[in-house]
């Protein structure tokens, strides 16, 4: 009869790489994914006979909850706020280029833009003084103050129409989003 020990040497041979991947899944850096699981199965090891080897089902489960707890843990603790990675940066810059170059991430970028001109267009037609107003502020970068002088509002009126605008501008998005659908 086989001891603890080996039992668990099979244990993690079989389920050592399936728990670094769902560690990778959460964390989104390999050498610190590899390090949960390592925790991970440092964990289980410690239960001894307490852990049930016989059902794979039961056990791969245990596993995969082990590891995302173990990975939550790890978020949790005070050092990793301040520590930055650099694979993780270059990950997220790989994926940003991923992104950039995605022939349907280029497409919805294109639709969306022109979703917005369209918008811009309905402000225009609806109400050309509060454009001017916003392609001032927003585009050309005048301040609120001299846009405020230039048509003897106070600034606190500007940046209510502003605000205003911006409301009016993602309802007009959403029903347009809606009607793509």
């Amino acid at each position: 009869m086989m001891n603890h020990n080996e039992n668990f040497d099979d244990i993690y041979l079989k389920y050592w790489k399936f728990s670094v991947k769902v560690a990778m899944k959460i964390v989104k850096n390999k050498a610190v994914a590899e390090d949960i699981s390592q925790e991970t199965f440092c964990k289980l090891f410690r239960l001894g006979d307490k852990l049930d080897m016989s059902n794979d089902g039961k056990l791969e489960s245990l596993i995969f909850t082990a590891t995302v707890n173990t990975a939550k843990d790890y978020y949790k603790k005070a050092y990793v706020k301040r520590e930055q990675f650099p694979l993780e940066k270059e990950n997220a810059d790989a994926k940003s280029r991923d992104e950039k170059y995605n022939p349907e991430e280029r497409i919805l970028r294109m639709e969306k833009k022109e979703y917005q001109k369209l918008v811009l267009q309905r402000l225009r037609d609806k109400n050309p003084i509060n454009y001017e107003i916003l392609i001032k502020i927003k585009v050309m970068g005048m301040s609120p103050e001299s846009v405020a002088e230039e048509y003897g509002l106070t600034r606190n009126g500007v940046n209510n129409r502003i605000l205003r605008m911006k409301e009016w501008m993602n309802s007009e998005l959403e029903k347009l989003y809606r009607k793509k659908r």
